[in-house]
Formats: structure tokens, C-alpha cells, sequence
């Protein structure tokens, strides 16, 4: 368990009274053959450089931090700061601001906290339960399960404390190990139940009103003069249904009022494939690449020297 699965070995978080939560600072572990690092701000890139002059912020949930089951490389993030920099013949930052969980108003906090890195250009992943994801201040760090502040002693113990309530699910469903926890990993990043559980109304958040972090982000973007935008992440049910949910679309309808260009990925290609297996909203590695290559052209273009 230790050796091939990277117990003992779980990416860490640490409370924080402004955006409530976020990986801790300067880790670098293996968990389930997959390396996740994380720089002194938390964000799962390489140490910020006071050279950076090119820097786009990506910014978002636990589809744009992938979580234990997506290795350092295989991000988006990862992805188009290689290749932006190869386009533009410099260096190129793609900073991911991002954590399991987190709505705009997360996101908008922690950019109040430490600022824009010297950003060009930002990018919010949103999905339509954003909508009413709000923040609650709750002290879950080290208390939640899925968000441990310190590694366990043992591996047995690790298994029993986070993964005891997957035991009983195991033995009726005759899962293996392997596949098992790698669907419990997920569940650190919030996915929703299996198959046969999952509510068939997606995933539903029920903070009161609507997320005030997505006007926070445009008027932080607006008060720096960078170029704003929202690329909408369907669930995989939106996706057989071919059309946003109610949440999803209060999200367009704020875009729209506000004029704040918004990306639907149902009209850019979204497909099931895209998405872990039995899991509503995160993308495995092929999702990832889908990503980088939806966000790419959009991204050259808000930072090529023409524009």
C-alpha cells in the first residue's frame, strides 16, 4: 500500500481564514503513480520567478487541480505552459489557482490575499454548480477525512480512517483494491457517489444566492486591465441531456449581463471520454489535454503581440 499506491504519502492542506482551504505550500509526493507538486503559493507549478513577464492565471476547482489521480504533467496547466512558450519563443507562466471544492469566491479571496503574479490574462473553469458554491468557513482542515493536515503512521491505518465507509461498497460490488481506491481518491477531490447513487440532477450546491466571487473575479480582472473569461465545464449528465442545467444557466445569464465572454464546452467538443470513470465532472488525462487544446488558440491570442 505504501510502495505502490503512495500511502503514507497524501497531499496535504492547510487552513486559511480568507478562501478556507488549499494544498500546502512546497510538497512534492507520489500518490497512485502520479507526482503532485506544489510551489510556496500553494499552486501546483513550479517556484513563481520575479523574471516571469508572461502570466496567464487559471484558476478554478478540483477539474483544474486534478487531485492525487493526475500526475504534475499531464494538467492543463502543465500543458500550456509548455506549449505557450514554445509558440511565443519566451517564458510563459500558467499559474493553476486552484483547489478541490473551491468556487469563484475561493478563488477571488486568495487572489485578494496575494494578488495577480503580474498576470496577462485570467481564465475561471467553472461548472454549473459554482452557481451556489459558496463559501462556509467550516474548520474541516485535518478534521475532514479528505483533507488531512499531516500524513498518517500507518498505512492500515490511513486505509481505515479515510476509506472505512468504501469498505461495505467494496464487498457487495466485488470491486478490486486497485480500482477501489482509485475511485476514493477521487472522493478527495469531491467527486460524487457511483453510478447507482448519484443523483440525477448532477451535483447540487445550496449556498444561498448567486456565487458572489464570479463578479468578484471580473472586477479584480476589470481593476488590473487584464482580459477576463469563463469556460463552462459541463457535468457528464449535461452532457447527455445537451444542455446546461438551471445552475449552469443562471452562470450564462451572468456572462451575458455582464458581458463577460463565456466558453461553452457543450458546443466545443465535450464528450463522456473526457471524464473518469463513474465520475459526474472530472476529467481524467485525455480530459486534460482536451482542455489545453480548447484553451490554447484562446490564450495565444489574448497574449500574441498583435492582440
Amino acid at each position: 500500500m505504501r510502495y505502490k499506491y503512495g500511502f503514507l504519502s497524501a497531499p496535504l492542506y492547510v487552513a486559511s481564514p480568507d478562501y478556507e482551504y488549499v494544498y500546502a505550500p512546497n510538497q512534492e509526493i507520489v500518490r497512485f503513480g502520479n507526482t503532485i507538486r506544489t510551489n510556496s503559493y500553494s499552486m501546483r507549478n513550479d517556484p513563481i520567478d520575479p523574471s516571469d513577464t508572461t502570466v496567464v492565471l487559471l484558476v478554478g476547482d478540483s477539474v483544474v487541480n486534478g487531485g492525487s489521480l493526475t500526475d504534475q504533467d499531464s494538467l492543463a496547466s502543465t500543458l500550456l505552459e509548455k506549449r505557450l512558450t514554445q509558440a511565443l519563443g519566451g517564458r510563459v507562466r500558467v499559474l493553476n489557482i486552484s483547489a478541490g471544492s473551491w468556487g469563484p469566491d475561493n478563488v477571488a479571496a486568495y487572489l485578494k490575499k496575494y494578488g495577480l503574479f503580474n498576470a496577462d490574462l485570467m481564465c475561471l473553469v467553472a461548472s454549473s454548480h459554482d452557481a451556489h458554491d459558496i463559501m462556509g468557513h467550516e474548520p474541516i482542515v485535518g478534521i475532514d477525512p479528505n483533507l488531512p493536515d499531516k500524513q498518517f503512521d500507518w498505512a492500515l491505518q490511513e486505509l481505515w480512517v479515510r476509506y472505512e465507509w468504501m469498505i461495505e461498497y467494496m464487498w457487495e460490488t466485488k470491486v478490486n483494491l486497485d480500482n477501489l481506491l482509485r475511485y476514493i481518491e477521487g472522493s478527495a477531490n469531491f467527486a460524487p457517489l457511483p453510478d447507482k447513487d448519484r443523483p440525477t440532477t448532477g451535483i447540487v450546491k445550496n449556498g444561498e444566492g448567486f456565487n458572489p466571487g464570479f463578479m468578484e473575479l471580473a472586477e479584480i480582472a476589470q481593476q488590473n486591465n487584464i482580459p477576463f473569461f469563463i469556460f463552462l465545464h459541463p457535468e457528464t449528465l449535461e452532457i447527455e441531456q445537451g444542455d446546461y442545467n438551471n445552475q449552469g444557466k443562471e452562470i450564462i445569464q451572468f456572462a451575458q449581463q455582464n458581458d463577460i465572454r463565456l466558453i461553452k464546452e457543450l458546443e466545443a467538443g465535450a464528450s463522456k471520454a473526457y471524464y473518469r470513470r463513474g465520475d459526474l465532472v472530472h476529467y481524467n488525462s485525455s480530459g486534460q489535454l482536451f482542455l489545453a487544446n480548447q484553451l490554447y488558440p484562446l490564450f495565444l491570442n489574448y497574449l500574441s503581440p498583435s492582440h
